[in-house]
């Protein structure tokens, strides 16, 4: 039996959203013992070759370099840099959180920009998900969350979610025309090209721990590389405004990795109550959404551009 398209969408939104929700954990864990320009460039470089294979059968038009320029320079160079720097300064269990608001500033570009809309009900289920999302986070507890004394961290993180919006808007247009595969290449090869002349001029030390290396490969490889083709393969079947409504599941796979990591955090209650909250109201987006027509009407892609039948 063939899965539809769009159960696959939202069937790769779900695994995405848990990579994002190991993203955090991981990057405090490197970003303790690795410069932030190293980590930007190596988590890039690795993914960026094992699909440079697929830019041998990609032809651009001139229009659409600008656009892979500007999603490349605001995803790939400046969010990065804006995050792991604001990641220095802040915690963990912070950055699970505000991670978040990526999906916030996909949602409204999609809907400002892009034009796509949802139906109340599914609107219903978006703020059921957010609302899980920060509760999972949180836990309700705001002295825990100590945003007044890492004010500049949280903020520097927001400012990389707003950037990854930016890129994720833009990206959402060249899918129309771009397979999968190469335009993520492209994104990642413009992202490590640039930190080359970042790294040399700035005479940042290029040093990676021995030990620090598997999870910083496993970043690359599962946050950034997997994370990525599954995203646009969502935006591409279910469209951005529904793909940012279901990341913020991520918040309960984070609070999962980071008791994983360090198992002498327990779960709440209220943390359990917010993470059924969470996949309660994705199985009512999902149930819910929206007829077909509505997507006929453009709301998602309907690309021209194909990496296949049945793989994104």
């Amino acid at each position: 039996m063939k899965i539809p398209e769009r159960t696959r969408g939202y069937l790769a939104i779900v695994l995405a959203a848990v990579l994002f929700g190991v993203w955090p954990s991981l990057s405090k864990l490197v970003v303790n013992e690795v410069h932030p320009f190293v980590i930007a460039f190596l988590i890039q470089l690795i993914p960026a070759v094992a699909l440079s294979p697929s830019l041998r059968r990609v032809r651009l038009a001139r229009s659409d370099w600008k656009l892979v320029a500007l999603s490349g320079f605001v995803g790939a160079v400046v969010g990065p840099i804006i995050y792991f720097y604001g990641l220095e300064r802040t915690t963990a269990s912070n950055a699970v959180f505000l991670s978040n608001s990526e999906s916030l500033f996909t949602i409204l570009f999609a809907y400002a920009f892009l034009g796509e809309r949802a139906t109340r009900r599914e609107y219903v289920a978006l703020g059921g998900i957010a609302v899980g999302a920060f509760i999972v986070a949180t836990q309700l507890r705001f002295g825990d969350v100590q945003f007044l004394q890492f004010l500049i961290g949280n903020l520097m993180l927001i400012g990389a979610a707003g950037a990854w919006g930016v890129s994720n808007t833009t990206s959402t247009v060249l899918l129309r025309r771009i397979p999968i595969v190469p335009l993520l290449a492209l994104q990642l090869l413009f992202g490590a090209a640039a930190f080359v002349p970042i790294i040399a001029f700035s005479g940042t030390p290029f040093v990676v721990p021995l030990p620090i290396l598997p999870v910083l490969i496993l970043l690359a490889v599962c946050a950034v590389g997997v994370f990525s083709v599954l995203f646009f393969y969502a935006f591409r079947t279910i469209g951005a405004m529904r793909t940012g409504a279901v990341l913020p599941t991520s918040a309960l796979w984070g609070i999962l990795v980071a008791l994983l990591l360090f198992p002498n955090e327990t779960l709440s209650g209220i943390q359990i109550l917010g993470g059924a909250l969470m996949v309660g109201a994705l199985a009512v987006f999902y149930i819910l959404r929206g007829p077909s027509k509505v997507e006929a009407a453009g709301e998602t892609l309907k690309p021209e551009a194909s990496d296949g039948p049945d793989s994104p």
